[in-house]
């Protein structure tokens, strides 16, 4: 794991607020809300997610980079679906990525910000992915220019900004005042990797169950999301997630 300089924290590197509180969430639970004793509507929203992650890194892929792994669930899991990949993390919440270089030893770890570019790991890697990361961030177009710098292929998964029930859940939800969190639509995430140097692969929009969703309810949208999905018009404004793949402007695509 590379080494953890605690003034990274403290005195700026374009850091927002939202980082501490990543890192008490971490103090307080042994891992994130949405990953460490979560409820069922984490559990399958997660699982979606993950499903989705695995089926666009091409079996090709020699390696990927889990930009802002977090506590390192996520990362667990790729190594986990396909373990002859290299594969390394990255986050700038320093207790996150302590607890995951303790749990996942064969992962390589790395503290730092994808808003520096001074920040990011040695070495390249051929997928890179960009899971719940822009929402959180001062400025999502700098953290995608850099993360075609560690890979010039990216999966980028975000909340759809297009759902307006998400658009109100930002404004009132305590838990996604306090983690900052603003989602963007289709257009704005295209946009934003066309200004970064790239250019946009593939959009899917997926999973209808909404994180930290009461049990009974989420159940229900579970039940019913695999037929909700093919749904044109409804998973276009009201799926949970957008996924979108992207390449750097003049690389090789391999997604």
């Amino acid at each position: 794991m590379k080494s953890i300089n605690p003034c990274l924290m403290e005195n700026g590197r374009e850091l927002k607020k939202n980082v501490d509180v990543f890192n008490q969430n971490v103090r307080a639970n042994e891992g994130y809300k949405y990953t460490t004793n979560a409820p069922f509507s984490s559990i399958v929203a997660n699982r979606r997610l993950t499903e989705e992650t695995l089926a666009a890194i091409p079996v090709s892929s020699r390696s990927v980079l889990d930009i802002g792994c977090g506590d390192g669930s996520y990362t667990a899991e790729i190594k986990k679906a396909r373990p002859e990949l290299r594969i390394g993390g990255f986050d700038p919440a320093s207790e996150a990525i302590r607890l995951a270089a303790a749990k996942y030893p064969d992962i390589s770890f790395y503290f730092g910000n994808i808003l520096n570019e001074k920040d990011l790991p040695p070495e390249k890697y051929d997928i890179g992915i960009l899971r719940g990361v822009l929402h959180h961030l001062t400025d999502p177009e700098l953290a995608i220019k850099n993360s075609f710098l560690a890979s010039d292929n990216l999966i980028i998964i975000e909340p759809n900004g297009n759902n307006p029930i998400l658009k109100i859940i930002e404004k009132v939800s305590k838990y996604h005042i306090e983690h900052e969190e603003r989602s963007f639509s289709v257009s704005r995430l295209s946009r934003f990797v066309r200004s970064a140097g790239g250019a946009v692969v593939k959009i899917k929009h997926v999973g209808f169950v909404p994180f930290f969703c009461p049990a009974p309810f989420a159940k229900i949208i579970y039940f019913f999301q695999p037929f909700l999905e093919k749904i044109p018009l409804l998973r276009h404004f009201f799926a949970a997630q957008i996924v979108l793949t992207a390449k750097k402007a003049g690389a090789e695509n391999k997604l």
